[in-house]
């Protein structure tokens, strides 16, 4: 190889090392998300809010594996490894655009959906498990407290629960802690809404350079074959 190739190999290897830590952070930024969206298994009509973020996670392990095999290839200076890795980096292009534009054209009736779940959430909290009520889950975990606002509770009749102070364990829940809360659709919506953000802008700075490396890992593996031959 010459001077101009080592150093392109040494490029795609630098690269493949930024790919494998941009997977590790897809992945916890995945297993973030699902952290963070509660348990809604007791709601019979809403949907599986876990799919995106599992999504996120299988496309974070997809970018760790193919970069792996990346930097090795790069590294051994082998041409089928590098083809191969080629190969591999254009569909992982091709999946990453298929989700980007996902997210640019279904956002809105996402977020219309993820709303929509709050409000089936809020219609199904007279139903309990264990006396877990369905809201409690989304109250813990998003900091919040009623569908719009804790007066949701109190305007209802009802008692505030201890789930809108953050925490099961308590007895009551002070009007100085719930007061401050926003309700949940505001929080849950703007969640994702932040996340999706992520998810489309981040996914094109990706994809753009996933298209990029695709094509100078075709130029890089055509140079590997000419070198062996010769």
């Amino acid at each position: 190889m010459n001077c101009l190739e080592s150093i392109v190999k040494y490029l795609i290897y630098i690269a493949n090392i930024i790919f494998l830590v941009c997977g590790i952070l897809i992945i916890v930024l995945g297993a973030f998300m699902i952290n963070n969206i509660g348990d809604f298994s007791s709601i019979e009509d809403a949907i599986d809010v876990d799919t995106l973020p599992i999504i996120i996670i299988i496309l974070g392990c997809i970018i760790f594996v193919i970069s792996f095999f990346g930097c090795c290839g790069a590294i051994r200076e082998n041409s089928c490894c590098m083809t191969t890795y080629a190969v591999f980096m254009f569909i992982l292009f091709c999946l990453q655009v298929a989700l980007v534009v996902w997210v640019f054209v279904q956002r809105s009736e996402f977020l219309k959906t993820m709303r929509d779940l709050v409000n089936t959430t809020w219609d199904k909290n007279d139903n309990s498990a264990n006396g877990i009520h369905p809201m409690d889950a989304l109250q813990i975990s998003f900091k919040c407290c009623g569908k719009t606002s804790s007066a949701d509770y109190t305007s209802a009749g009802k008692d505030v629960p201890v789930s809108c102070c953050g925490s099961l364990d308590a007895t009551t829940c002070p009007a100085s802690v719930y007061l401050t809360k926003p309700g949940c659709a505001d929080a849950f919506v703007d969640f994702w809404a932040t996340n999706t953000n992520i998810i489309r802008y981040a996914g094109i700075a990706v994809a753009a350079i996933e298209l990029a490396v695709f094509t100078i890992a075709c130029c890089l593996a055509s140079s590997m074959r000419n070198s062996r031959r010769h």
